[in-house]
Order: structure tokens, then sequence, then C-alpha cells
């Protein structure tokens, strides 16, 4: 197990680099145990990392017949403030909806949502998006009744016809 320890580097070349990742079809290894500070097997590695310990974890490689113990550390820690939401919780958004997504569209009319012809979606409180998990389905811009964006005629071959107005 030393010598897998020595060959791991010590730190990263910049922030934001990151270890390789083994590919699966390299290692056949599996997590079969993951333990929290203070369980018993993570006594001694208590007492060598103190509160900076995170996790145990015991992964088993059946092709190569080993077992490593692998530990979670805390190297940092500073303040950080979270992003503002991007909509208030009462605020009304804009949800895209398939006609033939049947049972999300009768989940939003259950939740209170309300159909909006002119922008062709379905309008909801955004507390209530967030509960039936339709984050990714939120509206940014209205939509267009045509379905298609309005030409500028900016991009238009020198071939092709002028636009007819």
């Amino acid at each position: 197990m030393t010598s897998v320890l020595r060959e791991l580097p010590l730190s990263y070349p910049s922030a934001r680099a990151t270890p390789p990742r083994r590919s699966r079809e390299s290692s056949t290894s599996r997590v079969r145990l993951h333990l929290t500070q203070g369980q018993k097997g993570t006594k001694q590695l208590l007492a060598r990392y103190g509160d900076h310990l995170i996790c145990v974890r015991y992964r088993y490689d059946a092709q190569r017949k080993k077992r490593f113990k692998t530990v979670e550390l805390l190297v940092a820690e500073c303040d950080w403030q979270p992003p503002r939401p991007r909509f208030a919780h009462d605020q009304i958004v804009g949800l895209r909806v398939a006609f033939v997504d049947v049972a999300v569209r009768d989940r939003v009319k259950q939740a209170g949502g309300t159909w909006n012809p002119e922008r062709r979606i379905w309008q909801l409180r955004y507390d209530r998006v967030v509960a039936l998990g339709l984050n990714g389905r939120i509206v940014d811009e209205p939509a267009s009744n045509s379905g298609c964006p309005r030409s500028s005629g900016k991009n238009v071959h020198a071939d092709a016809p002028a636009p007819s107005r």
C-alpha cells in the first residue's frame, strides 16, 4: 500500500486541476464500506487527522485481490455566501411542458398552474415548481407565437430571395 501512496502527488499544479481519473475498464474496485468519524474502524485515523477527517472508505479490487483504505480530509475552510435565488419563492414563472406530456401537465394544473396562450407556456409559482422538481423546464424568455424566430434578414444567403413582408 505504501507504494501506491508514493505514486500519488501531494499537490496538483493549479487549484482548478483535478487528479487523473481511472477508467472503468482498468479498475474493478468497489466501495463496500463507508465510515464517518467516530465509527468503529476510524479511531486511529481520527487520532492522526483530528477534525480534518471527513470519512474513511474501504475499496475492494477483486481483479487484483487488494483492499484499499482511503480517507477524505478537510484541507481548507473559508466563508462562502450562497448565490441569490434566481426567482423569489412567490414569483410566477413560465414552464415549458410538451403537449403530449400529460402527466406533467396534470401535476402543474393540480399545483395551481395556468396556461398562458399568448406565451404558449404554463405559469406557476416558483416554490411550487421547485417542489415538483420542474426547475429544468423554466422558460426565461417569452415564447414566440409562430414557433420560429423572427428573421432580421442579416443572416440571409446572398442568393436567397428577399423576404416578403
